[in-house]
């Protein structure tokens, strides 16, 4: 009921049931929700969190994003592709790295296939990465939709699956994962949720990012907050780059 009720509003209505109630849990004992008055502050408060979470992320002219998709070119149609990474915070702040990230990581990694975990519009730096076969996993419908209907459209392998990640059984093998800035996310919603994602994940080499930052480039962020991190995965490298710090892991697998 709580869940129908937080989602009975359009910005919240494309979210994963798993990730929205992940959210109300963390409220557990807080609210009486058979209290009306007590359980509208529950769901105040949880939307409240969500958007902290996501839609924070979305910046003005969003909705327009199908409209430029029509007039994409190609599939590495970078003049397009820039436009529609630019509706989003994460991609934008990343948008004039990707050159030189993605050269970087085909040095070290020779991926041709990637899964990209929390990807929101992240498969549109594809004009900059490369074709590969790209799968992506995210909690937002509207925003797995879409990715796949560009990919559908230049007939791209792979495609991007809606979902909470915490709560699904398996993921798919490829050749790197990319958790770009989402385990802190993660670790805000289940403490230790880091560690259980990396069982789940396959993949020889992950890369995993983190903002330097505050959202929007405002003020830095102590480094010191990423030393759980550091102790947990060993990291064959790290580097700095735009608004980021990136770790390579390579592992057994």
């Amino acid at each position: 009921m709580i869940l129908e009720e937080v989602k009975d509003k359009k910005e919240y209505r494309g979210l994963s049931d798993a990730f929205v109630s992940r959210v109300v849990h963390l409220y557990d004992g807080k609210y009486n929700i058979y209290v009306e008055k007590e359980k509208k502050k529950l769901i105040k408060e949880v939307r409240a969190k969500l958007r902290e979470l996501y839609g924070a992320f979305r910046l003005p002219g969003y909705q327009k994003k199908e409209k430029i998709l029509v007039q994409m070119k190609s599939w590495d149609d970078k003049e397009t592709a820039e436009r529609i990474l630019s509706l989003h915070m994460s991609t934008l702040e990343r948008m004039h790295s990707y050159q030189k990230l993605y050269a970087r990581l085909q040095q070290e990694i020779p991926f041709k296939t990637v899964l990209d975990i929390g990807c929101g519009l992240n498969v549109f730096s594809l004009p900059w990465m490369g074709r590969v076969d790209y799968y992506g996993i995210d909690v937002n419908k509207d925003e797995v939709d879409f990715c796949n209907v560009y990919l559908k459209k230049f007939e791209l392998t792979g495609g991007v699956r809606w979902g909470d990640v915490l709560s699904l059984d398996t993921v798919v093998k490829t050749d790197v994962c990319f958790l770009f800035k989402v385990l802190e996310g993660f670790e805000a919603l289940e403490r230790g949720s880091t560690e259980k994602l990396l069982k789940k994940i396959t993949s020889p080499y992950i890369v995993a990012s983190f903002a330097t930052r505050s959202l929007g480039g405002g003020k830095a962020i102590s480094a010191r907050r990423l030393k759980w991190f550091e102790a947990l995965v060993p990291a064959a490298e790290k580097f700095s780059l735009g608004g980021e710090v990136y770790y390579i892991i390579k592992r057994n697998v």
